[in-house]
């Protein structure tokens, strides 16, 4: 059986070691980023413009991006639906989609291509205050590509990503080097950059890159992909759709 490093938060690897058995992989799964809460204030400021009529779109980029904001609303749920009467949603992809109907709340929009750059490509808010609602290292093609078609955009920051660097980062460097992993996955560019400044502490960053690039390697989203390359790792699989699910099945094919 092939084995496959996952590097996803920890909240996704249980359902992605499942996945992974059910396509005749074993999975390696090792968290290399946390999701961190922001706690400035943003998120109030947030709801201040939206309650003020303020906000003509809404754009999540992501599940986790739903997740800590309704944490961080609390009680508040309820009244933050409401406010949400004549403001059209946009969602990046089919799960952040998902996640919102749980709580009623209808994307009118999705890109074909789940990415920043497949919403610039297929949408425009000529003049509408647009509010992008994501993580500390969302892609900056999002907001310069919204201005460019003439959009008022506000940036509120809902989480940070953090780096891992403890004792089960160091072991899957190690099992890299040794070569038992078959293929490596990376859902972002920081779960990449993780691995790769992990093994630089170990003063193995020479090593691991020969390493990986020896086997399969599949991400998820062009920025991750360019950042391996500029990094002198090979990429083998980026799925068309951005979705883990895809980029396994891409996988499968070439392992």
């Amino acid at each position: 059986m092939k084995r496959v490093a996952v590097t996803r938060p920890e909240r996704f690897l249980p359902a992605a070691v499942e996945f992974l058995k059910s396509k005749g992989l074993e999975a390696v799964p090792v968290p290399m980023m946390e999701m961190v809460p922001r706690k400035n204030g943003a998120i109030d400021s947030f709801i201040e413009r939206l309650a003020a009529g303020q906000v003509d779109v809404i754009m999540l980029t992501s599940q986790n991006g739903l997740r800590f904001l309704l944490e961080r609303l609390g009680g508040d749920v309820e009244h933050f639906l409401g406010l949400l009467n004549g403001v059209e949603v946009l969602a990046i992809g089919p799960k952040t989609k998902k996640a919102l109907e749980e709580y009623c709340i209808w994307a009118k929009s999705m890109p074909s291509t789940y990415s920043s750059e497949g919403i610039v490509k297929e949408f425009s808010f000529p003049k509408k205050h647009v509010e992008v609602l994501r993580s500390d290292h969302g892609n900056p093609v999002l907001i310069e590509g919204l201005e460019a078609g003439g959009a008022i955009v506000t940036e509120t920051i809902l989480y940070d990503i953090v780096p891992l660097d403890g004792k089960e980062q160091e072991e899957l460097v190690k099992e890299a080097l040794s070569g038992r992993i078959d293929a490596f996955t990376f859902t972002s560019t920081m779960t990449a950059k993780s691995l790769l400044m992990r093994a630089e502490a170990m003063g193995v960053l020479s090593e691991l890159k020969a390493a990986i690039n020896a086997k399969k390697v599949a991400v998820i989203g062009n920025p991750t992909a360019e950042f391996l390359k500029d990094n002198g790792i090979h990429v083998d699989v980026v799925p068309e759709k951005f979705t883990f699910e895809d980029m396994i099945d891409a996988l499968a094919k070439v392992l």
